[in-house]
């Protein structure tokens, strides 16, 4: 009797069951492969396309990579994290393809064909309902995160690391793309190009209307350049405050800008940018130096192409190509610069002139002053940065400032748009102006503003007695900050319960022609105003057209911190004035390099232009407020400044009221000089000159010998003074 034979249970892991469900998921993950592409060649593509949508292709490439994995009995495909990260992607991309869709394409069969189909509608509503779309948006992201981790069995930890490092470093791209995607200008920037249909500021001063006339300014520009708290007990006052306990000018208008010169611009062509910066790229590659442009900065009159080098190219390179840059850019060599690196970043500035430049009138900046006054103590416009922007900055911090450049390069516009910023803010009783004009044209018309101490001073001889004056008020202004136990100008002002002691400026525009009538006694003076002046309110602006060291002495430089550079003819001339290089290569018509005691290095700037006309609208303004041009003059100054030394031999009965405490001081000490009684008798520097010439005349002290004291030939006030006045105490 035969038996029967069992029959074999169907077993899941069997091979033949693996391969015959791997030949089913192959053809299925084939039709979602291609059901996107047939459309509607047959029913089963059409219904895929609509629940599934675009995102069929992924679903279909997992299909098949598990299909793949149970035909080859799992000796391929058999990473099932990676499986895992394919079905995440799917997913994530149904929902975030259906979060793009408008609203009203939610319920059109197409629309979601073309997205993430009906499974992306389902997911998308069920998370945006609950969460939002901000908050849906990053759970996308986040399995996509994921996803990405299992199909490429990177880390998270690693993947957040590097998204960690990529936005805290980030700068303006990758550059390995960048260099690898040359000629593409999709991600250059350019800056500085304002838009023409831009908001304006809508004030009593209207925006003007922009036309391109840069001959005119040519001319305009060469015209310009030649032609409250109380206080219980009261204080002594210095030479330049005010008398009584109210200002002097409590209704002062500020001077409008309604009739300056309106701004001229011309339309920027940022093709022509593009091209430059190409042209710049091909050059550097040709000389083997892979460079990228990164940016574009449209300053006024320069344009700077911002270039990222590879890490291991030396800068120096390029400085030496600036010739054949010249050729290729067409322009002149002299004219070009090259900033190592721009600061703030790790890339090689290349400056050249803009082919339609924009320049800076005094009237927009004005706009920009007004708007902003309040920040400032002592606001000194200057123009705009390579970037576009606005510069305007405070004298109070800076707190002196040395101007210099060849001639007809900006520097007495520069100075008359400075004056016109403090005119257009300050009143007579917040600044007080004591001008220096050798040249007798310059500074001419500011002559009757009540701001004025003095008119202007156009004898090199007198201004050292106006330096000694100033000094003598610096000294007068510490007695009243000591006395008030204030450290500063503005804590004073704040104790008295009003502007009682007004900033004081010195202006010389031209040093050169001082130093040489005057060059040994100016210089001590100087440098003592620019040590001691900032706290009581006294800052210096000195000007020259002759940057050389015997103008620009070490002792000046070293106290003067502020420095404006002008276009100059040398390279020496540029350290004489900054201590670098680069202001040989500026354009001239007010292209100037600014640098400060905050700063490490300059920075370019064009000047504001302020037309011959602009500066006597402002100047009559103010003019037209005072009924008398020398009400606001002091005095004392006004003495200081014409009192003459007297002549050797002038009889005994002229001495001064001093005379018997100096030779008393000279007796004791040993030795005579104009410095030992300065200190001693706390008097100004004429007043102990004219003691030591008493004294020599007298017979107490010795002729002088070179730069030693004076000898002193007596030992007893009794053989100059007699026996009456031989007993007065000192």
């Amino acid at each position: 009797m035969s038996r029967k034979k069992k029959k074999k249970k169907i077993d899941i892991k069997s091979s033949e069951t693996k391969i015959f469900f791997g030949l089913i998921l192959f053809v299925l993950g084939i039709a979602l492969l291609i059901a996107p592409f047939v459309g509607e060649q047959a029913v089963i593509f059409v219904h895929i396309s609509k629940f599934l949508g675009w995102p069929s292709l992924v679903w279909g490439a997992a299909t098949v990579y598990l299909s793949i994995n149970l035909l080859t009995q799992g000796k391929s495909c058999k990473n099932f994290s990676r499986l895992g990260g394919l079905l995440t992607l799917a997913i994530s991309l149904n929902t975030l393809f259906t979060f793009w869709l408008p609203q009203e394409s939610l319920e059109s069969i197409d629309g979601l064909q073309r997205a993430g189909g009906t499974l992306g509608k389902v997911l998308h509503l069920a998370i945006n309902n609950t969460f939002g779309d901000i908050i849906e948006l990053i759970i996308i992201l986040i399995f996509l995160i994921v996803a990405f981790s299992f199909i490429t069995s990177v880390k998270l930890e690693e993947i957040t690391s590097f998204l960690h490092k990529m936005f805290s470093n980030i700068k303006l791209g990758d550059l390995k793309e960048k260099f690898n995607d040359e000629g593409s200008d999709e991600k250059l920037i350019i800056s500085g190009i304002e838009d023409e249909n831009q908001l304006r500021i809508d004030d009593s001063n209207k925006e003007p209307t922009l036309t391109d006339s840069e001959e005119e300014f040519n001319q305009s520009f060469v015209r310009a350049e030649t032609g409250q708290l109380q206080k219980d007990s009261p204080v002594v006052q210095s030479s330049t405050s005010q008398e009584n306990t109210e200002p002097s000018y409590p209704n002062w208008i500020y001077p409008k800008i309604d009739n300056l010169q309106e701004p001229q611009k011309a339309v920027q062509d940022q093709e022509s940018y593009k091209k430059d910066a190409r042209v710049i790229e091909r050059v550097l590659k040709n000389f083997d130096i892979p460079a990228k442009a990164i940016e574009i900065a449209v300053g006024p009159t320069v344009v700077r192409y911002a270039l990222a080098l590879a890490a291991d190219i030396r800068v120096n390179k390029i400085k030496s190509l600036v010739d054949n840059l010249a050729v290729s850019l067409m322009i002149n060599k002299e004219l070009v610069r090259i900033e190592t690196p721009i600061p703030g970043t790790s890339y090689v500035g290349i400056e050249i002139p803009n082919k339609t430049p924009n320049f800076v009138y005094a009237k927009e900046m004005a706009k920009k002053l007004l708007a902003e006054a309040d920040k400032y103590e002592l606001p000194m416009i200057l123009g705009k940065d390579i970037a576009g922007l606005h510069v305007i900055k405070d004298l109070v911090n800076i707190p002196h400032l040395l101007v210099a450049g060849a001639t007809n390069t900006g520097k007495s516009v520069g100075i008359n748009a400075i004056l016109a910023g403090l005119l257009l803010t300050k009143t007579p009783d917040e600044l007080k102006l004591i001008m220096v004009d050798p040249k007798r044209v310059e500074m001419t018309p500011y002559n009757g503003i009540p701001h004025l101490l003095t008119p202007i001073i156009t004898d090199m001889e007198l201004v050292v007695n106006a330096l000694n004056w100033s000094i003598e008020e610096m000294q007068k202004r510490y007695r009243l900050l000591e006395q008030l136990r204030v450290r500063k100008i503005t804590e004073y002002n704040q104790k008295m319960g009003f502007v009682a002691m007004p900033y004081l400026v010195i202006v010389v525009d031209e040093m050169a022609d001082l130093m040489l009538v005057a060059g040994k006694e100016v210089e001590p003076k100087v440098q003592r105003l620019a040590q001691m002046g900032r706290a009581v309110g006294i800052h210096l602006i000195l000007a020259t057209q002759k940057p050389i060291v015997e103008v620009i002495t070490g002792l000046i430089k070293s106290n003067i911190p502020g420095r404006i550079a002008f276009a100059v003819t040398s390279s020496m001339d540029s350290r004489v004035i900054l201590d670098q290089t680069g202001a040989e290569n500026l354009l001239g018509r007010g292209d100037m390099l600014f640098k400060d005691q905050t700063m490490p290095k300059s920075i370019r700037i064009q000047g504001t232009f302020i037309s011959t006309e602009d500066t006597e609208d402002i100047i009559t303004q103010v003019k037209a407020q005072i009924t008398d041009e020398s009400e606001g003059y002091s005095q004392d100054l006004k003495s200081a400044i014409e009192k003459e030394t007297p002549a050797p031999g002038a009889p005994s009965g002229e001495r001064e009221p001093e005379f018997p405490l100096a030779l008393k001081i000279v007796i004791a000490e040993g030795k005579a000089s104009a410095s030992l009684l300065q200190r001693r008798l706390k008097v100004g520097y004429n007043k102990a000159a004219r003691l030591i010439e008493q004294l020599e005349e007298s017979g107490a002290v010795a002729a002088q010998d070179g730069a030693k004291p004076r000898e002193v030939l007596v030992s007893s006030t009794s053989e100059i003074l007699g026996d009456s006045n031989s007993t007065q105490e000192y």
